[in-house]
């Protein structure tokens, strides 16, 4: 198996952005605020970053304690790319909170942290039809023919997983996976695309899964960074600013 050596965030770089580029981004690419309905007739909300006629897009999808604010960086880099880009709000998240489903209200209401993961684990139970739908309305907006990536993070990571047994991806970013066993059998299954890891040294579950999967990983094209500390997906994107940039040129690579 040929795997793509270990890169550290001094050693990846894309000249394409600056730093004062990645601080003007939200005020070129406003995103617009666009609604999908599930299979169930749920309301779903996300972030739609247009990119040029006839291009690739990606979905984008946060982890279980943020939204679909955690990419708008990210998405305004892809929209500069041309690429189109869905950042979605799972239902209970963000926009997509309602009487029925709010992650705010359970934090609220549950009294141990048993109780809270039970919830939680009932509410993203219906996340795989979310993503679906998610990817459904991306296509109907980029056309047939166009290739389409997943940038996922902690807990969505498996969901992303269930759409790629489904559906052919072209790339795949995976940002502080949090993955049991059977998940990550899941993912071995899969057929080798290129996928970019991002994890934190220190935050043992999620690195030591990242760097099993990439080095069962079997594309050249795929490659990992590892951070140090224990920060997890949306705060590595927060604190790491070309982090970002990074992404979003790799993506645009794979996406051509």
């Amino acid at each position: 198996m040929l795997i793509a050596p270990l890169l550290s965030a001094q050693e990846y770089s894309a000249p394409t952005y600056n730093q004062a580029d990645v601080s003007q981004v939200n005020k070129i690419n406003i995103p617009e605020k666009v609604k999908f309905i599930a299979e169930d007739d749920v309301v779903l909300s996300a972030d739609y970053y247009l990119g040029d006629p006839l291009t690739g897009g990606v979905l984008l999808l946060h982890d279980c304690s943020h939204s679909s604010q955690s990419y708008a960086v990210l998405g305004g880099l892809l929209a500069e790319q041309g690429i189109n880009a869905l950042a979605i709000d799972f239902r209970g998240y963000g926009a997509s909170a309602s009487e029925d489903f709010s992650h705010q209200t359970i934090k609220h209401q549950v009294k141990n942290i048993v109780s809270y993961q039970a919830e939680v684990a009932m509410l993203t139970s219906y996340w795989e039809k979310d993503v679906l739908a998610a990817y459904n309305y991306l296509r109907s907006k980029i056309g047939d023919q166009q290739p389409i990536s997943l940038v996922a993070s902690g807990c969505s990571v498996n969901e992303a997983v269930q759409l790629a047994e489904k559906i052919r991806i072209s790339s795949f970013v995976i940002l502080s996976p949090i993955m049991d066993h059977m998940e990550k059998e899941h993912y071995k299954n899969l057929i080798d695309i290129p996928v970019y890891f991002v994890s934190s040294a220190h935050h043992a579950d999620s690195f030591l899964t990242a760097q099993e999967l990439f080095s069962w990983n079997g594309d050249r094209r795929s490659t990992t960074q590892v951070f140090q500390g224990v920060d997890q997906g949306h705060n590595l994107l927060r604190r790491n600013k070309f982090l970002a940039i990074n992404l979003a040129s790799w993506l645009s690579t794979t996406l051509k």
